[in-house]
């Protein structure tokens, strides 16, 4: 480990402040290729010990990598999973508390409503303190706060408990498109993103059949079954916890690790003007509220891209959660059972697990060809966001006819529209993974900012979709209700394309993109 020490000649250190500033100025996040010591022999400034160093994340052994990676996604599964495992038991706990069926479709709202509240604070914030420390305290909170609902008396400790539950799972939704820039190199990024962003969407389709499954079938006594749903989430997110713990997942954030590294420095050489360049700026209270609680909102009224993604990812994640009301009610019509009419659901858990698949595949592939070529030519130069656009358009075209297939084929065998919801989870997560890896590669060291005022607003609107969604089905069927929902995505259709032939001209107008210019 090199040794640093200051230097009392003037010229040096007046040389040393515009070397400073200039260093400032530039683009040294972990995509820069030239990732290591950017600071001169000399300087007080502690930086990566070369590109090599251990220590940045970047260079973490495989296996570490491969361990964090599927932690991580594992608990956004869960948070997921909690969403919508408690639907199918609104009927039965409606019945036993004595209260509309309406009253407890707000447990699944409240959930997503929560998932809304917590990235306001955790994803700025984790740009602050690092990535280790919110992302426990949310497995802990999501954890906890499922014993109020399994030991539920009455409606208030259900709803309040899975909101709660909600808001602090979704600090991981938050937080880990930053751990996954900090982590991976663009090519690899694309297989990590297309994995957590599976596991958002796969929690929630598997979770309605695990539901109907633990509340009609636990023993035949359908009065404690419901609890079940909230015990076995309580149970996955505890055990992976532990998992976390045991395994050594430590801190991501090249920020905290680099003032780790020099405050270690300090006691080391007792040179008490080492430090990392993250502390030459202390940020006051009013600082934090400053610049980084209010950046997410910032950051969505002047962001077109953002803007724009958001309002698609938030169209197809609320098609999914209306999902949820209309293949029960679709396959009732057949005259199914409460638990049968769950089943489709794994045609369209088929469905998301091939797109992730497809993405992942995609960006080993293709994507991975056209960095080598770029970088053969040009050499370090970045890639271009826009190269994770092609499946998002494959997905564009698939949705909208997939929607209309499930809803007019009510009348012919019921495998038509089974092989139907196959093609809904396939178009809808194509569009869904391409579309956070493409906001997370425009914004880079901004992607959690990002990714939370993303989730906040994906999550208020889709929160809503159960309340009407029943209303909706009834009153319009389910041709009709699908028909409206196939108009939406094909009025959003465009995106991928918009953004394929302007993106890199509107991202040169961006104040938060890190691909600018």
């Amino acid at each position: 480990m090199p040794h640093y020490t200051t230097t009392t000649d003037p010229d040096l250190e007046s040389l040393a402040a515009v070397v400073s500033k200039k260093l400032d100025e530039k683009d040294v996040s972990p995509d820069n290729k030239n990732n290591g010591n950017n600071d001169a022999p000399g300087s007080d400034i502690v930086s990566w010990d070369g590109p090599a160093d251990p220590e940045c994340p970047r260079n973490w052994k495989p296996v570490k990598k491969f361990f964090f990676t599927v932690i991580t996604s594992s608990v956004i599964l869960t948070v997921s999973f909690g969403s919508s495992v408690f639907a199918p038991a609104t009927a039965v706990t409606a019945a036993q508390f004595g209260v509309s069926p309406t009253v407890m479709q707000l447990s699944v709202t409240l959930w997503i409503l929560g998932l809304a509240a917590g990235p306001v604070l955790f994803g700025p914030l984790s740009e602050v303190f690092g990535h280790l420390i919110p992302f426990a305290v949310a497995v802990v909170g999501l954890a906890a706060f499922q014993l109020p609902v399994a030991l539920a008396t009455g409606v208030p400790a259900i709803l309040v408990g899975r909101f709660l539950a909600g808001a602090f799972g979704s600090g991981t939704f938050a937080i880990v498109s930053g751990q996954y820039f900090e982590l991976y190199e663009p090519t690899r990024r694309g297989v990590a993103m297309a994995l957590s962003a599976t596991c958002i969407n796969l929690g929630a389709t598997i979770a309605p059949i695990a539901g109907a499954f633990l509340t009609y079938n636990h023993d035949g006594d359908r009065r404690n079954g419901w609890a079940w749903t909230a015990w076995t989430t309580l149970i996955i997110a505890s055990g992976l916890g532990l998992a976390a713990l045991c395994g050594g997942v430590r801190e991501s954030s090249s920020r905290r690790i680099l003032e780790g590294k020099a405050r270690r420095q300090r006691l080391a050489t007792r040179n008490w003007a080492l430090h990392a360049r993250s502390e030459e700026s202390p940020l006051e209270l009013g600082d934090i509220a400053h610049q980084y609680l209010t950046k997410p909102a910032r950051m969505f009224a002047t962001e077109p891209i953002l803007a724009i993604l958001t309002a698609y990812l938030t169209l197809v994640y609320g098609t999914l959660y209306l999902a949820f009301q209309a293949f029960p009610l679709a396959y009732r019509q057949r005259g199914w059972s409460v638990t049968a009419s769950e089943l489709p659901f794994v045609a369209v858990t088929l469905g998301i697990v091939s797109a992730g698949v497809a993405c992942a595949v995609f960006a080993l592939t293709w994507y991975k060809t056209q960095v080598a070529r770029v970088e053969k030519s040009h050499g370090a130069l970045s890639p271009q966001p826009e190269w994770r656009l092609p499946p998002m358009a494959l997905g564009a075209v698939i949705l909208p006819p997939a929607l209309l297939w499930f809803g007019w084929s009510g009348n012919v065998h019921w495998m038509s529209q089974v092989v139907a919801s196959y093609f809904i989870g396939l178009g809808l997560q194509l569009i869904f993974v391409a579309g956070i890896t493409y906001i997370v590669d425009v914004y880079q060291e901004n992607a959690n900012s990002a990714m939370s005022i993303h989730v906040v607003v994906r999550s208020l609107v889709a929160s809503s979709f159960p309340l009407f969604a029943t209303a909706m089905y009834d009153r319009l069927g389910v041709a009709w209700a699908s028909s409206v929902l196939a108009l939406l995505s094909l009025v959003m259709a465009p995106a991928p394309v918009l953004f394929w032939l302007y993106g890199s001209r509107i991202r040169s107008w961006s104040h938060f993109s890190a691909t600018a210019g």
